[in-house]
């Protein structure tokens, strides 16, 4: 632009200068009819008129001199009514036009007007215009001096930025508050950013905790899936619906699922990740609980059909046994009914005789039956306690001993005092008495029967019964705990079986958690071992409590000790201390909570149930679900009993009851009732 000022500026047309009213003579002069405006000038003129920016030029008092079209249709006004005005003409009504000329004076004469501004505007319309304002001062040839500003509507700017603001904060309130945990991480493995909810899922109160984290060393349970997982996302970009385990602050493992991309530079280089993870550790818990279930469910239906296959196999074999005695049985009675006058004395007590031997076979069988069927049926209820195995044997060998004398056999119960099992010991007492007895029918006179403790294959100790009777044929051996073979043989004597004996003992054993197997060779003997869970020396009782809350522990310890006073207490804080504690002190008990990390107390049964030095400790399982299914699958899977939260002493105490423990602060009301 020529340094000719604002006079030159406006020489382009008279239509122009007619427009300067009220200015001095040099700045409304216009060029001669002879002048030629040179090009600049017209080029200036057209940047004037066509300018996309509104331009308006005042004089010192902010009178207007000349505006172009963009201001005047920025303004909302035509040129007429705002040339010759004070700038503010524009504004709304309201504006003190005195106080701005004063200002604008002011700052005219000082030279101070910003060059460079932002500002509101309220029109006289009402309409709010946002503009950037450009600033300068123009000197005319007669060195008067006016200002030029140039407008530049900034209104969708600003719209668009406040869009921008509002979209970014309302990003971050969602971001913040999402119920789903979301996260920004570095590719060296840092956290950058994590909303509300991935602190609540990985335990930490703070984002400042969280950043000083390694998240391969501290978050990931796995090394080797965080370098899987940046493998893929920097190949794909991005991964979806992957399961992951994370470590939370407490050490406690978690199930996720996470949805993530890689964040790329203006080079298309990964410098980070961001994503959404959902927590699916109680979901994953409860499919691998249903998959439990369904196992035992399963288990529970084959062991039913085996068992009908049992029953009616038994039933087909005892219908002939059954009815075999009423035959003689009704012939007899028959005899002595119709043909009593012709009988001898003798006879007729031969007769009674038959009559009452077939009896007592019937009875011994149907006896023997029942208790078949209530161990199968398990309504025979067991009082488990710590059994004196010497004294239980003893007991059988004392009301044995006179048919022993009779048939002039040894009995010899060479068990060590102390030898300590879980059992009940009336059930033991059957055990003893079957094995003796059978013992007796096949072992000649001269011969003995002891009783002893052993040492197994294994090293382990076992109780060992052993005759030197006439041994049972090794073809046989497989058929004497298989109540459908109903296998039976006369005695030396011709002493008769039901052949349900040794089933019955088979049972109970199975009953204890303990096991029994038979050695024998013909004309040598045989020995029948019994291999309980433990057998071990008399020792003060233990209860094991299991539970990740210290607090719980502490509580349920208290109401053991209420009826337990002397009891050792064992504390566990996870499914695996508890199993070790088990296996080295095999408590009386094992109270453990359901919900536990890495080891719970369904796989706590599980395991306990596998090891045969702990299937026989009672497991008693404290949980929070009330579901009727979740209860049955845990009695199934071997729960001696389910504790519903919350826990009361006395509930615990009703436990140790039924668990016939000895409890010390007196019998628990319901347990008594």
């Amino acid at each position: 632009m020529e340094s000719a000022g604002a006079a030159n500026i406006f020489q382009f047309s008279q239509p122009i200068s007619d427009r300067m009213v009220g200015l001095p003579a040099s700045a409304r002069a216009v060029p001669s009819p002879v002048e030629e405006p040179s090009v600049l000038h017209n080029a200036l003129h057209s940047i004037w008129e066509n300018a996309n920016e509104g331009m308006r030029l005042t004089d010192q008092t902010g009178a207007i001199v000349a505006v172009n079209p963009a201001f005047c249709a920025l303004v909302g006004m035509k040129e007429p009514d705002l040339v010759g005005q004070h700038y503010s003409v524009i504004y709304q009504a309201g504006e003190v036009a005195e106080q701005l000329r004063l200002a604008y004076e002011t700052k005219f004469r000082s030279g101070s007007i910003r060059t460079r501004y932002e500002k509101a505007y309220t029109l006289h319309s009402g309409k709010i215009l946002e503009v950037e304002v450009v600033t300068s001062f123009v000197d005319a040839d007669d060195g008067a001096r006016y200002l030029l500003a140039q407008f530049r509507d900034i209104s969708g700017q600003r719209l668009t930025q406040k869009a921008l603001v509002d979209s970014e904060a309302k990003y971050r309130r969602l971001f913040a508050n999402s119920v789903q945990p979301m996260f920004e991480s570095s590719i060296e493995g840092k956290i950058i950013n994590a909303n509300r909810a991935m602190l609540k899922l990985l335990g930490y109160d703070t984002m400042l905790e969280l950043a000083e984290l390694d998240i391969e060393r501290d978050i990931y349970a796995s090394r080797e899936d965080r370098d899987l997982v940046v493998e893929a996302l920097k190949l794909r970009g991005y991964i979806t619906n992957t399961e992951l385990k994370l470590r939370r602050r407490n050490g406690k493992i978690i199930t996720v699922i996470e949805h993530a991309r890689a964040v790329l530079d203006v080079h298309g280089t990964v410098i980070g990740f961001e994503g959404i993870l959902e927590d699916v550790t109680a979901r994953k818990a409860m499919e691998h609980k249903i998959q439990q279930y369904l196992g035992a469910l399963e288990e529970s239906k084959k062991a039913l059909a085996e068992l009908n296959a049992q029953k009616d196999k038994l039933f087909s074999i005892l219908s002939h046994d059954l009815r075999s005695p009423f035959s003689s049985i009704l012939g007899f009675c028959d005899l002595l009914r119709t043909d009593s006058g012709e009988l001898t004395e003798k006879e007729r007590r031969e007769f009674l005789g038959y009559i009452e031997d077939a009896a007592r076979d019937q009875l011994d069988l149907v006896n023997q039956l029942l208790d078949w069927s209530r161990l199968e049926t398990g309504r025979i209820r067991m009082e488990m306690r710590d059994v004196d195995v010497k004294a239980v044997a003893e007991k059988s060998v004392t009301s044995l001993l006179g048919l022993a004398r009779q048939k002039g056999v040894a009995l010899d119960n060479a068990l060590p005092d102390g030898v300590i099992v879980r059992g009940d010991a009336s059930l033991l007492y059957q055990v003893f008495s079957n094995l003796i007895g059978n013992a007796l029918k096949f072992t000649p006179e001269g011969g003995t029967i002891s009783i002893a403790l052993e040492r197994g294959k294994d090293g382990d100790p076992v109780v060992a019964v052993h005759d030197t009777g006439v041994g049972i044929p090794p073809s046989d051996k497989a058929k004497l705990f298989k109540v459908e073979e109903k296998y039976t043989r006369k005695g030396l004597r011709g002493e008769k079986g039901t052949g349900l004996g040794l089933p019955v003992v088979h049972e109970i054993m199975q009953k204890h958690n303990a096991e029994i197997s038979v050695e024998s060779e013909v004309g040598t003997g045989t020995t029948f071992y019994l291999r309980f869970p433990t057998v071990q020396p008399a020792a003060g009782l233990s209860v094991l409590i299991a539970d990740d809350e210290p607090a719980v522990r502490v509580l349920h310890s208290r109401f053991v000790r209420k009826w337990l006073p002397t009891a050792t207490i064992l504390s566990a804080q996870d499914g695996r201390e508890a199993l070790d504690l088990a296996r080295a002190h095999h408590p009386a008990v094992v109270l453990t909570d359901y919900d536990m990390p890495e080891i719970d107390g369904f796989d706590l049964i599980r395991l306990l149930r596998e090891d045969p030095a702990t299937k026989g400790i009672p497991v008693v399982v404290i949980t929070g679900h009330d579901s009727h299914a979740s209860h049955e699958a845990l009695l199934l899977s071997g729960a001696a009993d389910i504790l519903q939260k919350p826990v009361t002493p006395d509930r615990v105490g009703e436990l140790l009851w039924a668990l016939s423990l000895p409890v010390q602060a007196g019998t628990p009301a319901t347990a008594a009732s």
